[in-house]
């Protein structure tokens, strides 16, 4: 188990062989299918920094940002649903989805919260 803070609040996440099932279940769409989104929007971030070397720190974010957001809004669909499936695993009592959301006050892409759930996915489903 871990522990990653989402808005201020702790919560444990958890992964085992049923979560994906669970997934499914819940979101009517396979697991793996949104890690590959996850993949392909990390792998696009990738290309772009590298294709930028050389240039400031603010042209670099400027440019991802812009290269990225037509897929914005399927990441963190992506990255709202997983965390809640790895706290779901980890404790059923959480609620729905919607009541989860409810408790997230903004959405910062920058915040770690989104990177250990990302790591932590793919690390379970695909380490």
């Amino acid at each position: 188990m871990k522990t990653i803070t989402i808005c201020g609040k702790e919560y444990e996440v958890a992964c085992n062989a049923y979560t994906r099932f669970e997934y499914k279940r819940i979101f009517n769409k396979g697991i793996f299918e949104d890690l590959g989104a996850l993949q392909e929007f990390s792998s696009e971030q990738e290309r772009i920094k590298k294709e930028m070397t050389g240039r400031s720190e603010e042209e670099i974010t400027e440019a991802v940002n812009m290269a990225i957001l037509n897929k914005l809004d399927d990441f963190i669909d992506v990255v709202e649903k997983i965390a809640y499936i790895l706290i779901y695993t980890a404790n059923k009592k959480i609620g729905s989805f919607e009541e989860f959301l409810t408790g997230i006050e903004k959405i910062n892409l920058a915040d770690s919260w989104i990177a250990e759930v990302t790591e932590f996915a793919v690390n379970s489903f695909c380490g």
